[in-house]
């Protein structure tokens, strides 16, 4: 399977077992976020809580093969299917940045599916977290999206 077809199955809902169970997880982190859940979890960091966790703000830089592969997509398609907002961009280095705003459980999906998608798989080259940074809350933010 090529890339584009790889990108097209991952928005349109199609592809492997494992592919569909990144979705089913995504979608049920999403959900334990809107509704607050019963468990907590240890967070030491500063931000609006809610029942599940506290809220926080990561900036991670991503190198490898991580640019003209459909990272930004793949990335920005997660962090919505998570309920994570932020925000991703490439760099004129080679590397990706990206800031990622939810609870604990979010962005932990957002970069086990990426794991899951570049460095398990084939046809990609992979990638590492190079730096990851935690950052103050960005109240305003809706949504996670590209910048160009």
């Amino acid at each position: 399977m090529g890339l584009l077809s790889f990108l097209r199955e991952l928005v349109d809902g199609g592809g492997t077992a494992e592919d569909k169970m990144v979705r089913a997880e995504l979608e049920q982190v999403r959900a334990l976020a809107e509704r607050g859940g019963e468990s907590m979890t240890d967070g030491a960091q500063e931000g609006a809580g809610t029942p599940l966790g506290l809220k926080l703000r990561r900036r991670y830089r991503f190198v490898g093969m991580v640019q003209g592969v459909g990272f930004r997509f793949t990335i920005t398609n997660l962090a919505n299917a998570a309920g994570a907002t932020g925000w991703v961009r490439n760099e004129h280095d080679g590397s990706v940045t990206a800031e990622i705003q939810g609870i604990v459980e979010q962005i932990d999906a957002v970069i086990a599916g990426l794991d899951r998608y570049y460095n398990k798989r084939s046809f990609m080259g992979g990638f590492t977290v190079d730096d990851v940074r935690d950052l103050p809350l960005a109240t305003e933010e809706m949504e996670f999206s590209p910048r160009y």
